[in-house]
Parts: C-alpha cells; structure tokens; sequence
C-alpha cells in the first residue's frame, strides 16, 4: 500500500512537471557545494545568500517560486554545509560548474549582499545564461567609496573572533547601528542571532586572500550589461549600501531600484510578500519582453 501510494506521488508530480526539494552535494573542484533544488522543470531561479548566512534565508522564497519556476539554492564555499574557503571571485566558476553538472543554462540569478556581488560578477563573466538579474543590497568595492569606519569594524572582526570568539563578533553586529533591523522588528534581530549561531566563522578565522578568479567588474563593465537588473533595498538600510544601490542603477542602463518600506538589510525576511511580489513582477515582465 506504501509502495502504491509513493507511486501515485509520482506520478501526480511528473504529470504537473514538478519535483520536491532535494538536498544534494556537487563537488565543483576546490569544494563540495551544499545546494537544494525543487520546482516546475522548466526556467531556474539560483538565489545566493549573504555573508555569514546560508541557504536557509530563503525559506520565505522557495515555496512561493518553485510552483512557477526550477529554484536553486545553495550554501556558497566557506558557508553552511559547502566546503572550501570563502572567495568571491572563485565562486562564479564554482556556481558555473554546478549549473553545467545540473545542464542548466540559462537563470534568473538572486544575490542578497554578499551573494549579490557573486551574482553581479556571474552575470558580467557569463552574460549568456543570465535571463535577469536581482541585486538586494548589494555593496560592490569598485567605484562606491566604503566608509572608512565601515572598513574598520569589518576589518576587526578576524581578530576579534580568534581573541574573544565568534559570539563575540555576533554581539558587535547586533547592537551597532549598521546591523539594519527595523525598529520594532525583533523577530527580526532573533533570526539574525539564529542565523549566526549556524554560521562557522571559517573565514573570519582562517582568512584567504581573494584568487582573482573573477574579477569585481568596473562602472564601465557595468555600463554595458544589457540583462534585465532589479536592485532592492529596505528603506532602513544603512545610508552607504542605499547609496551603492543609487550608483547600480545609474550605471546599468536595464536597471530598476525598487525599495520595500519597513525593511533593512535582508528584506526577503523582512518583508517576504513584498520582495516576492517585486521578484515576481520583474520576472514577468522579463518574459513579455522576450515575446515581443
């Protein structure tokens, strides 16, 4: 009777096109990437998270995307379950071998912070299998001046976690101002601490310089993509990521900034209807362009 109604499943799911998530491992040559994939077997949405975080932080997204798309989500190199070391610039090719072993070759691709700069350099290096792409407070080095406070609270914190610890760093994040939850929003500020209770500090405490793999494109790179870009930020986002946002889309000629009200640094968490409302939106219209 188990074995019939496994059966059945199946067959409900190959006649709708779709497949449950499913936790796999891809080694892609310096690491075992830790990724899930689920959805309708047709047009793939690759979300990458930020620093610190995992793949996890998508839990609002998938279940909303993968009734109309393919979506992949993974734990990049250095973070979650993935081996390796954290290096911006060698996850690119690290994500491009994955997506070849799963013979996926065109995406929507979804960066939040960290993984939106991962995401802005894919699209740059491989224009061709990018469909559209979503930036959410992304904060590139190349032509956005960093604050130099900014610089130094980040730069403390390999020192800080090999002297004190990691929970020491996670304690600096959530009470300085640049932590970027909304007022009122505990629920907020108990995720993060959740977050970065599953985070390993690998790369805080064994630091690696950046291969150079990819390099962070310039303004002038940016200014010839033609993929279709929506950059998101919170309207509590801290003043120098918003600002960053400004330079994105002045120097994407495709770009569209939308900024979602009551939200901060990681509005896919803070705000889930709305991001997915935007993500949603963007990607129709994606689609209706192509038809014309």
């Amino acid at each position: 009777m188990r074995r019939t109604g496994i059966l059945a499943l199946m067959m409900v799911l190959v006649f709708f096109g779709t497949v449950p998530a499913q936790a796999r491992r891809s080694n892609v040559g310096d690491a075992v990437i830790n990724y899930d994939i689920s959805g309708r077997r047709g047009r793939t949405v690759v979300f990458i998270h930020g620093w610190s975080h995992n793949l996890s932080v998508w839990d609002d997204q998938v279940p909303v995307f993968n009734r109309s798309y393919r979506v992949l989500r993974y734990d990049s190199p250095g973070f979650g379950r993935s081996t390796g070391i954290a290096d911006e610039s060698a996850e690119p090719r690290d994500l491009l071998v994955l997506l070849e072993s799963l013979h996926i070759r065109h995406v929507y691709l979804v960066g939040h912070s960290r993984g939106a700069n991962v995401a802005l350099r894919f699209a740059v290096a491989y224009p061709g299998m990018v469909d559209g792409l979503v930036l959410e407070a992304a904060v590139p080095t190349t032509g956005v001046p960093i604050p130099p406070e900014v610089g130094q609270l980040f730069g403390s914190f390999p020192d800080i976690a090999k002297k004190y610890g990691l929970d020491s760093v996670g304690k600096l994040l959530l009470t300085t101002p640049i932590t970027w939850v909304p007022p009122g929003r505990a629920d907020l500020t108990e995720r993060y601490r959740k977050l970065w209770a599953a985070y390993s500090g690998r790369d805080l405490l064994d630091p690696h310089p950046e291969s150079g793999g990819v390099p962070e494109p310039s303004m002038a790179r940016l200014e010839s993509l033609r993929i279709p870009t929506l950059i998101i930020i919170g309207d509590h986002e801290w003043s120098f990521i918003a600002g960053a946002a400004d330079t994105l889309a002045h120097h994407i000629p495709t770009a569209k900034k939308v900024v979602l009200t009551n939200a901060g640094h990681g509005a896919h968490f803070a705000q889930p209807a709305s991001f997915n409302s935007a993500l949603m939106d963007f990607f129709t219209d994606v689609e209706r362009s192509k038809k014309r």
